[in-house]
């Protein structure tokens, strides 16, 4: 298996794929992807990103770009893809004898809001749920306007991606650490949302490219301006999966009603939402957690995979009130 030393030294080869005159490089993250920084010899610091293998293809990657741009150009804070000196957005980098799709992107100041699991949940946070719900709402609107160009590809976040036999994120109801209990809570969690979701209209006023990924530890905050990153899971999906996905890391905690109140009213500042799509956040809620058991079962690499019967105890406890409740 690769060392994090590989995946520098691997970094430091691709910079010249993309012309960077590289002074250092410095490993920033290393789970799904490898994320590093690279700092020019004029101290311009950058982003690279050695994509994991399997998930996404150039095709794939190329779109993100498109899309990521696009965002920009109508409004969005989001980092800028650096082009390589052949063109395009991406090279190519043996580590270990495996080929990893690489990508640079501009460096974003500040610091993450929170993270993918727990978000800190201070009130300081119901602010800034006002400014993701305007986000989300702007990426909403922005499927209204922008045409994606001749061979865009990303993939669908509809029933079967979610909720299916065979779910992009993995079948979580059949996670090793869970208990036998669990296995049945969440197996029976799976088939009930799964009906929810496969009823759900999927044209244009409910169903379109999202982020698929917004939570805390994705939006960077400098000062007042919140900047989008990590677009790897972007795809076409229901608009108020987008909200959940971001309301997910503090569920649970005092402030979720005030943080969803701010995130639906910084949303209708954008972009109607009508009451019935934000009844739905709920079960989008039970989705997500579900989804996030899946997601770390099968990563006992990252660093969040201690924390695993911690995970699948809140979303036991969660699920089963929703469906009593549904």
């Amino acid at each position: 298996m690769p060392t994090p030393e590989d995946f520098v030294e691997a970094a430091g080869q691709a910079t010249a794929a993309f012309g960077i005159d590289v002074a250092s490089v410095e490993l920033l993250s290393h789970s799904e992807n490898v994320v590093c920084k690279v700092t020019t010899k004029v101290g311009e610091p950058l982003v690279m990103r050695l994509h994991r293998p399997g998930y996404n293809a150039r095709a794939e990657l190329d779109s993100e770009v498109a899309f990521v741009d696009s965002l920009r150009a109508f409004g969005v804070r989001t980092p800028k893809p650096l082009p390589t000196t052949a063109g395009g957005h991406y090279a190519t980098v043996d580590v270990g004898g495996v080929a990893h799709e690489v990508g640079v992107i501009s460096w974003v100041d500040g610091a993450p809001l929170g993270g993918p699991l727990d978000g800190g949940a201070s009130d300081g946070l119901v602010p800034h749920y006002r400014d993701i719900g305007k986000i989300a709402a702007q990426v909403r609107s922005h499927n209204a306007v922008w045409k994606a160009p001749a061979g865009f590809v990303r993939r669908r976040w509809d029933a079967d991606a979610l909720m299916g036999s065979d779910p992009l994120w993995g079948r979580f109801w059949e996670a090793e650490p869970l208990s036998d209990a669990q296995r049945a809570l969440f197996a029976r969690g799976r088939a009930r949302l799964h009906d929810v979701l496969a009823g759900l209209s999927t044209n244009n006023d409910h169903f379109g490219l999202i982020h698929s990924d917004l939570h805390l530890g994705n939006v960077m905050a400098h000062g007042d301006d919140l900047t989008v990153i990590d677009f790897d899971d972007c795809g076409y999906g229901w608009f108020v999966h987008e909200l959940a996905v971001a309301l997910h890391p503090v569920l649970g905690e005092p402030i979720e009603a005030a943080a969803q109140a701010s995130m639906v009213e910084g949303y209708r500042t954008v972009h109607p939402l009508s009451d019935a799509e934000v009844e739905l956040i709920d079960t989008f809620l039970a989705v997500r957690s579900l989804m996030i058991v899946g997601w770390l079962a099968a990563r006992p690499e990252v660093p969040a995979y201690p924390h695993f019967p911690e995970v699948a105890a809140k979303t036991e406890q969660h699920l089963a009130a929703f469906l009593a409740a549904s």
